[in-house]
């Protein structure tokens, strides 16, 4: 999620390639991102091949930015504020 929050969207193989993961693991991670109202996926063609794209829905930024909040949370604790 954290590649998607940092770009409008992203297409399946850059993904993949960014994470070093397999089609069908991925394709696995993004469909529950996607069950869970996180992911918006998009299919099309670009120069006759098909293209998958996946960009953050309105919830899934909701959902990451307060997982940075509590991820800030934890490192205040850590670093004894």
């Amino acid at each position: 999620m954290s590649m998607l929050a940092a770009t409008p969207e992203l297409s399946f193989t850059e993904l993949r390639d960014a994470l070093s993961m397999t089609d069908g693991n991925l394709t696995s991670h993004i469909r529950t991102l996607q069950e869970h109202g996180y992911v918006s996926v998009s299919k099309s063609f670009q120069d006759n091949r098909p293209l998958t794209t996946c960009s953050l829905t309105a919830a899934g930024k909701k959902a990451f930015a307060t997982y940075i909040d509590l991820l800030e949370q934890v490192l205040q604790q850590a670093r004894g504020k």
